[in-house]
């Protein structure tokens, strides 16, 4: 790391309201399609309606959110999840991923050790955690972030974490969908993961790079299968869970 201090940022009540708002949405809370009603949020929150509609606002900027037409009014609904939206989403995290696990791959020995076995043991849980029966979709939100995030952020500059930040969330949605679903495998994923590992352990930043790229492009492939499979079940739609 470049041994800065790390900024302290002091959130407004819009903000905070926004990361709930987004963490809800994010973690399947809110299901896509579901009407958003400011009163009722406020309500929830325990806010006045001026930092949901500034909250609200930034969603709808950020494609969490999208206004619809409904008679003669327009209503704010969650967004869909779509498999174009999969394609460019996976495209960039992919790039900016690449990009990051360079830097990582070509870190001073020790350090690049340590953070090697920091992502095996993160890993190893994750592997785990998916052979789990009931399976934790928390658990595995919470491991497959720390995971990308350990090596993304670990030397990550200000304008590379800002874009990861903005576009990790997003790339969520769909890996909550997929985690909740106990026909996906993660094995794939896991083995992918310890080949990055292992081209960041010995030091080989274009193997660390091209094991990243391959990673998100079988992923990309998971996810739309999985949304597929959704598409075409048959059967009532599982009532959304209410906001908390």
């Amino acid at each position: 790391m470049t041994g800065a201090k790390p900024q302290i940022v002091h959130k407004t009540l819009s903000d905070r309201t926004f990361d709930h708002l987004r963490d809800l949405i994010v973690r399947g809370r809110m299901a896509p399609g579901t009407r958003v009603v400011e009163a009722d949020v406020a309500l929830q929150f325990g806010v006045s309606r001026t930092p949901v509609r500034e909250a609200m606002a930034r969603l709808i900027q950020e494609g969490y959110l999208t206004p619809v037409s409904a008679s003669r009014r327009t209503e704010v609904v969650i967004a869909p999840l779509n498999i174009e939206s999969v394609r460019e989403l996976w495209g960039l995290i992919g790039a900016l991923e690449a990009f990051a696990v360079e830097t990582a791959a070509s870190l001073p020995t020790p350090r690049r050790v340590r953070l090697a076995d920091d992502l095996e043991r993160l890993n190893t849980e994750l592997r785990t955690a998916s052979q789990a029966r009931p399976r934790d979709p928390d658990k595995l939100f919470k491991l497959q972030t720390a995971f990308h995030t350990r090596f993304v952020l670990d030397s990550a500059g200000l304008y590379l974490t800002r874009g990861y930040e903005r576009i990790r969330p997003q790339v969520q949605r769909y890996e909550w969908v997929f985690g909740t679903r106990l026909s996906s495998e993660y094995e794939p994923s896991t083995k992918e993961h310890f080949r990055i590992i292992a081209a960041i352990r010995s030091g080989e930043p274009a193997t660390a790079r091209d094991a990243v790229l391959a990673h998100w492009s079988r992923a990309a492939v998971r996810i739309i299968a999985t949304l597929e499979s959704i598409s075409a079940s048959p059967g009532p739609r599982r009532k959304p869970r209410q906001m908390k």
